[in-house]
């Protein structure tokens, strides 16, 4: 296993938005998370403001970047990485909360709550939301999960949506990393088979999914999206950058990067996944 006794399993998710206080305001009044942590970094053309956003285990970091990265992220669709999906008590509940907040349905979910008889043992329902820069916030019911586990509506993690090319690959690349398979499914569409697997690791389950067809080829062509990418948390960043480095993975960066985040700074580096989905590591000093 790659990353033994260093790797704990997943810290936030990262969202580059144009209007910092109106993503903020949006995932504050229409879910419920909490700020709690507003740093910034330094950046090419100026100042970047950040928000770190928490509701139970989820954590989102927004970050409203300036000038061309700002014209970059304003040319985004979705991307390597889908969605990012709440766990939920009642789809329906839920749905007509975030509705009465002023949320939209994303396009992908246009006649509302959809259900999946083929995940987990009873099945279960999922709407897709559009977030402020057009990402994709799944509220997800498993209906084999017992409704006492909380008293909220909405909780944090249900998992995180990577669409891949080829399952059994990106499969064998996270396993790597001490992910294990906890459900797979087959839905069948247009005459062929969509695969599906939910991996976890340290409580942090991550949704891999095979489309077909055109769908399929779409997603070869993705590129970074809404959704930047995902991180984890590392004991020890640098140890970690020297091993992935030793087994041939190439680093975005040529160094972990420090930045002042938290009390005593941030350090942080990323690589890509099997269909290009940024994965960063980094370590809370």
């Amino acid at each position: 296993m790659l990353l033994e006794n260093n790797l704990q399993g997943g810290q936030h998710v990262g969202i580059p938005v144009v209007d910092l206080d109106r993503a903020v305001a949006w995932y504050t009044k229409t879910l419920g998370f909490q700020v709690i942590h507003t740093p910034t970094a330094p950046g090419a053309e100026g100042e970047i403001k950040v928000a770190f956003l928490q509701l139970c285990d989820m954590v989102i970091e927004c970050y409203q970047l300036l000038g061309k990265e700002r014209e970059e992220i304003l040319r985004r669709q979705h991307g390597h990485i889908d969605h990012i999906t709440l766990d939920v008590l009642d789809i329906n509940q839920a749905l007509q909360i975030a509705r009465n907040a002023g949320a939209e349905l994303d396009n992908s979910t246009p006649n509302g709550v959809v259900f999946l008889k083929e995940f987990w043992s009873k099945g279960a329902k999922y709407v897709m939301l559009k977030g402020p820069m057009g990402e994709k916030v799944e509220l997800n019911q498993r209906l084999d999960a017992s409704p006492s586990r909380r008293t909220d509506i909405f909780g944090g993690w249900s998992h995180l949506g990577i669409p891949v090319t080829n399952i059994e690959e990106s499969l064998a690349f996270y396993r790597r990393f001490g992910f294990e398979t906890i459900m797979t499914a087959e839905i069948p569409e247009h005459g062929d088979v969509v695969r599906a697997a939910m991996i976890e690791k340290d409580r942090f389950v991550i949704e891999l999914y095979q489309l077909v067809g055109a769908e399929r080829a779409e997603i070869a062509a993705r590129k970074d999206g809404h959704i930047d990418h995902i991180a984890f948390t590392v004991v020890d960043v640098d140890r970690a950058f020297a091993e992935l480095c030793a087994e041939g993975f190439a680093p975005l960066e040529s160094s972990p990067v420090r930045l002042d985040f938290w009390e005593k700074g941030y350090k942080y580096f990323n690589i890509r996944g099997p269909v290009g989905e940024k994965l960063e590591f980094g370590q809370t000093l």
